[in-house]
């Protein structure tokens, strides 16, 4: 797949919804349009990144890490997507930057400095930071700022590197966001939204609870 071919790939990618998802308040994270279309523009170059640079040592902005994570959660959509952009599936290894160590930190920090040369190279302008609620433009980069605790494709301490085949990406919430209270009920269903008219043989669950009148 040629540049523009890619470009066109991921350009084409409908993340509506993911976008759904990241706005909601309760179950999301509550973000405003404005934010949201502006860190889908930057997720989208990032899915280029991350194709056209298989084998670099990088790691996404914590906003982008954060989209990049509500898509992997729409399972389906997201195997079809890597397909699409790909050609396979991009794995998701949670564990980059967590073990306490000075060189697993620069190299988290080293990764994200990589993305961000890799990134004016490429699209010719300057390396966000951080997204405004109410502005639809990112604020400068500031050195070493907003660095997701993650890196793509591997990790320095792996042997073996299968080029393009895994992402090693950290959980969504760095170490100082506050934890969440577990709550009781998820904003999820599986494995097949109301709508989709196709549906995977197997047993059909009993319902339960009263039936209506």
């Amino acid at each position: 797949m040629n540049a523009n071919d890619l470009f066109k790939a991921v350009t084409e990618l409908n993340l509506d919804q993911i976008k759904m998802k990241l706005m909601h308040v309760e179950s999301g994270e509550g973000w405003s349009l404005e934010k949201a279309n502006a860190v889908e523009k930057e997720y989208r170059r990032f899915l280029c990144l991350m194709k056209l640079f298989p084998e670099e040592n990088t790691a996404p902005l914590v906003d982008v890490d954060t989209f990049w994570h509500y898509h992997i959660l729409d399972t389906m959509k997201y195997a079809a997507d890597c397909e699409q952009v790909f050609g396979y599936f991009l794995h998701h290894y949670p564990y980059v930057g967590m073990d306490g160590t000075d060189e697993d930190e620069q190299f988290r920090l080293d990764s994200g400095n990589r993305m961000q040369a890799l990134y004016e190279s490429v699209f010719g302008e300057a390396y966000p930071a951080m997204f405004a609620e109410t502005a639809q433009q990112p604020q400068p980069q500031v050195e070493g700022a907003a660095t997701a605790w993650c890196a793509s494709p591997f990790p320095p301490h792996r042997e073996s590197k299968a080029a393009g085949t895994v992402a090693w990406c950290a959980s969504p919430f760095p170490p100082n966001r506050e934890s969440r209270v577990a709550g009781t009920v998820a904003w999820c269903a599986s494995p097949f939204p109301p709508h989709q008219a196709t549906k995977v043989a197997g047993p059909v669950p009993p319902q339960h609870g009263p039936k209506a009148a």
